[in-house]
């Protein structure tokens, strides 16, 4: 994108004096500004065009078609979050291996261990 240079005619670095001078100055910024809006332009047409395009290599078929059909996934959907969570809970209620165990034990003993230790460091940050 193209950066404009901001002008203030305020400003007490700059004088213009003449009528000519601020004319220059604006006709400046009005060519800054209609560059700009070519640009934007520009940039609009092609994203409308390659969506345009997108929509034309999209099928039917991958649409969906009506709302039962949605409402058939969707419930289908439903069903697999459903399986899948009667999984995990299954899954965490068995017994853990005794290897498993003594490796979370040593983390939090770990963790009791270090995390005064931790806390102090960032008191003196």
């Amino acid at each position: 994108m193209t950066e404009m240079a901001v002008v203030d005619l305020n400003d007490g670095g700059l004088s213009l004096n003449s009528f000519k001078e601020k004319t220059q100055v604006w006709a400046s910024k009005e060519i800054q500004l209609k560059n700009l809006q070519e640009e934007i332009l520009n940039k609009r047409e092609t994203l409308l065009r390659t969506s345009k395009n997108f929509l034309q290599r999209v099928s039917i078929d991958d649409l969906p078609v009506s709302d039962s059909e949605a409402s058939l996934r969707n419930t289908a959907l439903k069903q697999h979050i459903n399986d899948l969570d009667a999984k995990i809970d299954e899954s965490l209620s068995e017994q853990q291996s005794p290897r498993f165990s003594y490796l979370q034990t040593n983390y939090w003993s770990m963790v009791r261990n270090m995390f005064p230790i931790w806390k102090k460091s960032l008191e003196e940050l």
